[in-house]
């Protein structure tokens, strides 16, 4: 009897997480337009995020809120890293096929230089363009190609 009991207990507190990590999750998502990425450092990692490394992260969602960008990692313990980061002027580009195969189908890239100077990559889907880059909308059509030059017109 005691180890239906103690089963009965475990299952009705992993139920209770799982319901409080849906939760979490889905009031993260209501703060603002988040997309799921990969991050890694291109450099030494950021004074916010000692862990972080050169090799691309498991997926995780982030946002932007003004120029800091909120990571939510951790799937059980809910954890925030808010990094302050601009785009660097390289922009948004594509990543090649052998970065890419980790990030998904047609990934693209930003590379952020964080307020205490170190760089970081974010990839994510291409159809996260807008959200990836957030504020700095401009950097999101860095790689289009250029308008056609218009013809003077003759004036008779």
């Amino acid at each position: 009897m005691t180890i239906s009991t103690s089963i009965f207990v475990f299952v009705l507190l992993l139920a209770l997480a799982v319901g409080r990590e849906r939760r979490k999750r889905r009031a993260f998502a209501e703060d603002g337009p988040t997309f799921e990425c990969r991050i890694r450092t291109v450099g030494r990692p950021p004074a916010g995020w000692r862990r972080l490394r050169r090799r691309w992260s498991r997926w995780m969602w982030a946002r932007w809120s003004g120029e800091v960008l909120v990571i939510r990692r951790g799937p059980v313990l809910d954890r925030t890293v808010r990094l302050a980061a601009q785009v660097t002027p390289k922009g948004v580009y594509v990543l090649p096929l052998r970065e890419g195969r980790k990030c998904g189908r047609n990934p693209i890239a930003v590379r952020l230089r964080t307020a205490d100077g170190e760089v970081i990559e974010v990839a994510a889907h291409a159809a996260a363009r807008t959200e990836l880059v957030g504020m700095y909308l401009a950097a999101a059509f860095s790689d289009l190609p250029r308008a056609p030059l218009r013809r003077p017109e003759n004036l008779n």
